[in-house]
């Protein structure tokens, strides 16, 4: 079962424990009612989540109500009915909010687009500081450190591709973690190859006779 999965049967387990019809159509409405309110949760989040991202979480929550059915229907069990509890109804509405507000995802997925915009930001900004350094002082390659600069100047341009297309598809953190996974090797092998070959033509040039 996975987290997200898990997450909702805890929450569908403590809230069908609470309620005074625990037949399967108490059951139905209750599920009916959690499904409604993930999905406005999920439309009114702010940042706009992606559609995948809404699937995911429509298809975890549909997950836990298929295994939490599922282990209903293989006990019997009844639960204690105390003075003074709420209604059905009510108790149906108290639990699905506060289980599908305690479950939504919209402020930990909020919090990982800040992320990846933070991510995009900052490497702009020091590859703008790395091309900037160029116009403060033009390269000579007269010394190593001329070359780390050149290095500098194709890396953090070119790390701002990935953190941007993330961005821009609204990867969720397993889809951004494969990513880098991929991406970042091929990015920092690509610029110290692409030094390397220039380091290597700019000292044939000087090299050949003028």
């Amino acid at each position: 079962m996975s987290r997200r999965v898990a997450g909702y049967y805890a929450l569908i387990s403590n809230a069908i424990a609470a309620l005074d019809d625990k037949t399967g159509e108490g059951r139905s409405t209750f599920y009916d009612r959690a499904r409604v309110i993930l999905a406005d949760k999920l439309r009114e989040a702010d940042p706009p989540l992606s559609e995948t991202i809404i699937e995911q979480e429509r298809l975890a929550l549909d997950d836990a109500i298929s295994k939490f059915e599922a282990d209903a229907t293989r006990r019997e069990e009844t639960w204690p009915i105390l003075d003074g509890l709420q209604t059905q109804r009510d108790h149906a509405g108290d639990y699905t909010r506060t289980a599908t507000v305690a479950a939504s995802p919209a402020e930990p997925i909020a919090k990982l687009q800040r992320d990846q915009r933070f991510a995009f930001w900052g490497f702009l900004i020091l590859a703008a500081l790395w091309i900037g350094d160029l116009f403060y002082k033009p390269l000579t390659f007269s010394d190593w450190y001329d070359w780390v600069r050149v290095a500098g100047v194709i890396l953090f341009p070119t790390m701002t591709i990935p953190p941007y297309f993330i961005m821009r598809k609204k990867f969720s953190a397993e889809e951004e973690e494969r990513a880098y996974i991929v991406l970042a090797p091929v990015v920092l092998v690509g610029s110290v190859l692409v030094t390397v070959a220039l380091y290597w033509i700019f000292g044939r040039l000087a090299a050949t006779p003028s």
